[in-house]
């Protein structure tokens, strides 16, 4: 544990050491100068590329850390430094001659950064319970961040379930000196409606440049000074990122999950090579709920968090730094995207027409006010390009509003539910296009709020690190450059998502992967558990009397048989049971 401090700033470090082990790689470090010093978490994947372009003698350097080049960056270029950095990271950073601190978050939400103002001070850290362990800080749940998090799943930024306690959103950095502080957003993802480009690339030039740009991106994720490995699915991903290492030479242990239904395993292979199958019982699984869930940084739904939390509890005895597939979806435009588009687009059409349909479908595919009339009068007043925003579309169903209304025992629920998923589509720019919308507020919400918080709570258990190479910064940039159709076709279809991954994939990879439909990580169903042990899944969530007290409804909703729990309602029941997890590690006050 590193610390540094003055009369105003204290930082504090506990590092994983992944670049440069050495003491000289230690934090917080204080740049050459003696003007800067900095706490960082993550890394800097292209930092000797930036040596090389500013023409460093790297021998020159005191150490061979990546956290050196950003102090470096810095000074070079001030808060212009962070569109200079490839990778995933969280950092604060104090100017001693401008006493001036900054707090800084990398595009997309690789890393955490939680912080809580007050007339005490202000208090940031990589987990919401770090923050906690400031005594003035309450422990309390912010009642209307909660109705959101039982709907959607997770709370979106700069909210958390913790009255009081706020995460800095992906693409910002807070600066704080004598004037006060204030919030910059430096990043935010732009299409091809914001770009104009004056020389559209051909799709031979584009499969081109698309390999190149991943090339580069797997490359970027190998750098380290401990062992790499790569989590894989069946999936295109993963098997496009096994096949980029493949070609620049980079061998690797493999691994994936597998919740054990009782068969006899077959084995797994990848290009070529074996891969290592962690196989999860229905025991070990209920086993390791509770610890699981706990070690979230902040509580959301999604059980891939515990399946991710087992897979690396073992691969983490073959390698510290794991390669994943997470991100290809929302940049690349994956998941039901084509199929969904054009539902939402028929459907604007037919309400502008007054055409009448039945009921069910636009129950089924708009959300929002229990009034189908109200739904169709909110597609009947959107123009093609905010559709989207009309049906207040999101690629997962949220818990249904009557039933968020019930649990939450507030009328006032109904009138805020999904508020959050109005905002990002407000915050849409002007001239984005409809697939463009559904996208931005995919990777805001779900990826920025659930994926990435659960990636890295995981990894950060076991003292492992995580890297995403579809979320590198040039392939995230040239990707979300292309016109729609290279994301996703005119009709709907899943070999109509991911075009243009899916056209480097052909001449490259097995037809069958190419070919194959989205398949969901193979967790193992939440049902399965509360059947097989209701007591002990559900017994913190129901001996928790700050939980209780802030949803009245729960012993009403967590009544019915297991099977009810699908859809929305499997993804609430995870969150909440995460919720109950987490909340008892950090010790919720009623």
């Amino acid at each position: 544990m590193g610390r540094w401090e003055d009369p105003h700033v204290s930082l504090g470090h506990r590092r994983l050491a992944i670049l440069d082990r050495s003491e000289a790689g230690a934090q917080p470090m204080v740049s050459a100068s003696g003007r800067y010093v900095v706490s960082f978490n993550g890394e800097i994947l292209n930092y000797r590329e930036l040596c090389k372009q500013w023409g460093i003698d790297r021998a020159q350097l005191r150490s061979s850390s990546d956290t050196e080049v950003l102090l470096l960056a810095w000074e070079r270029l001030g808060a212009d430094a962070a569109h200079s950095f490839v990778g995933p990271f969280a950092f604060a950073l104090y100017d001693k001659l401008e006493q001036r601190l900054w707090l800084v978050r990398d595009r997309l939400g690789e890393r955490p950064l939680f912080y809580h103002q007050s007339a005490d001070g202000l208090v940031f850290a990589s987990t919401i319970e770090a923050v906690l362990q400031a005594p003035w800080i309450s422990r309390e749940l912010d009642a209307e961040a909660l109705e959101e998090f039982v709907s959607l799943r997770y709370v979106l930024s700069p909210r958390t379930v913790i009255r009081g306690v706020k995460k800095l959103a992906p693409g910002q950095m807070l600066v704080v000196d004598a004037t006060g502080l204030r919030t910059l957003q430096w990043w935010q993802p732009k299409f091809a409606s914001e770009l104009h480009a004056d020389h559209p690339m051909k799709p031979r030039e584009r499969e081109l440049e698309f390999d190149r740009l991943l090339t580069q991106a797997v490359a970027r994720c190998t750098v380290s000074d401990v062992p790499v490995g790569l989590l894989v699915s069946d999936g295109i991903d993963s098997n496009a990122i096994a096949f980029s290492l493949t070609s620049i030479g980079h061998t690797t242990a493999k691994y994936t999950f597998r919740a054990d239904q009782g068969d006899a395993p077959e084995p797994v292979t990848i290009n070529g090579d074996d891969v290592t199958v962690v196989e999860a019982s229905l025991t070990v699984r209920s086993g390791a709920l509770n610890e699981a869930l706990s070690d979230l940084s902040e509580p959301v739904g999604d059980g891939a968090a515990l399946a991710s939390w087992l897979l690396l509890r073992e691969a983490r005895k073959g390698a510290t730094v794991f390669l994943l597939g997470h991100g290809g979806d929302e940049i690349c435009g994956g998941y039901r995207l084509s199929q969904d588009r054009f539902r939402l687009a028929m459907l604007g059409r037919l309400a502008r027409y007054h055409l009448r349909i039945g009921t069910a479908i636009y129950q089924r595919y708009t959300y929002g006010a229990t009034d189908v009339e109200i739904r169709r009068a909110a597609l009947a007043a959107c123009d093609a390009k905010h559709v989207p925003a009309g049906a207040r579309f999101i690629i997962h169903q949220p818990l249904p509003q009557q039933e968020t209304v019930a649990l939450c025992g507030n009328s006032g629920a109904s009138q805020r539910y999904l508020s959050a998923i109005d905002r990002l589509y407000q915050e849409c720019a002007a001239q984005s296009n409809d697939l463009e919308r559904m996208q931005s507020v995919l990777i805001r919400g779900f990826l920025g709020e659930i994926i990435l918080p659960f990636i890295d709570s995981v990894a950060m258990a076991h003292s492992v690190e995580g890297r995403m190479p579809f979320l590198d910064r040039d392939l995230v940039e040239f990707s979300l450059a292309a016109p729609s159709t290279a994301r996703i076709g005119r009709w709907p279809g899943y070999t109509n998502t991911k075009k243009e991954l899916r056209r480097w994939a052909k001449p490259r990879l097995d037809p069958s992967i190419v070919q194959r439909h989205k398949r969901s990580f193979p967790y193992g169903a939440l049902r399965q558990l509360l059947a097989a042990r209701p007591d002990h899944v559900l017994a913190p969530l129901l001996d928790s009397q700050p939980i209780r007290r802030a949803l009245p409804g729960l012993e009403d909703w967590l009544a019915h048989p297991p099977d009810y729990y699908r859809g929305p309602r499997d993804g609430t029941l995870w969150a909440l049971l995460s919720l109950a997890a987490w909340g008892e590690r950090v010790g919720l006050t009623a």
